[in-house]
């Protein structure tokens, strides 16, 4: 992963050049299992859990665990970097089989870790630039969140699945158009780079989930 700092692109969401700097450079993992994920949300929700859970350990799981042995154990991330292709695909897999079997029977959970990540995401991203909180703030709107993806999701699993997946899978793919227009095409600032990927992202998003809902209801009627 040359180029790309691991500090900045877990513990600095803000510069999402970064971020999507990540995933252009394994675009060959992200934008098959994020065009699929953003096709068919609902079609099996078992692969939709998997793909998730592929997504996830690869994208965060695992430079998470790789920044982690970077601090503690230096000697041993040394050798995980140099093959950090493979390393990341095992654990994304081990993620995804966790990520699935521990679903069923921890939905509640998941899914309010998942609406407490992605609230404080959105805050740590967009805000912060204009106001400065309190760590007590990040946690209660983190809590808040958190509480209602997770009864939203007991309630509508396969729905919220369906539309976290589509979140995902619609920001992943337009950070890495973005990066490859920066790159290739004009290159943007930092601010105008977040905010276009932001926007772009709830386009497709929007886009999608309004396609989605418009086949349920002309195959109800």
């Amino acid at each position: 992963m040359s180029g790309v700092n691991m500090h900045d692109l877990i513990f600095n969401i803000q510069n999402l050049k970064v971020l999507s700097e990540f995933f252009a450079s394994s675009w060959y993992i992200f934008v098959p299992f994020s065009v699929f994920v953003l096709l068919f949300p609902n079609l099996v929700e078992v692969i939709t859990l998997i793909a998730i859970g592929l997504i996830v350990g690869y994208g965060y799981i695992s430079p998470s665990v790789l920044s982690f042995l970077e601090r503690y154990l230096p000697q041993f991330s040394n050798s995980l970097e140099s093959n950090f292709q493979i390393y990341s695909l095992i654990v994304s897999v081990v993620f995804a089989v966790i990520f699935y079997s521990l679903y069923k029977s921890l939905i509640f959970v998941g899914s309010f870790i998942i609406s407490f990540l992605v609230g404080n995401f959105l805050l740590k991203s967009f805000l912060t630039s204009y106001l400065t909180f309190q760590w007590y703030i990040y946690l209660v709107f983190g809590l808040l969140v958190g509480l209602i993806g997770g009864f939203y999701a007991v309630k509508n699993s396969s729905k919220f699945i369906g539309l976290i997946a589509t979140a995902m899978s619609s920001f992943i793919l337009v950070s890495i158009g973005m990066f490859f227009f920066d790159k290739y095409v004009f290159n943007l600032n930092n601010t105008l780079f977040a905010w276009a990927t932001f926007v772009l992202s709830l386009l497709l998003f929007f886009f999608r989930i309004a396609k989605l809902w418009g086949v349920k209801s002309n195959g109800k009627n």
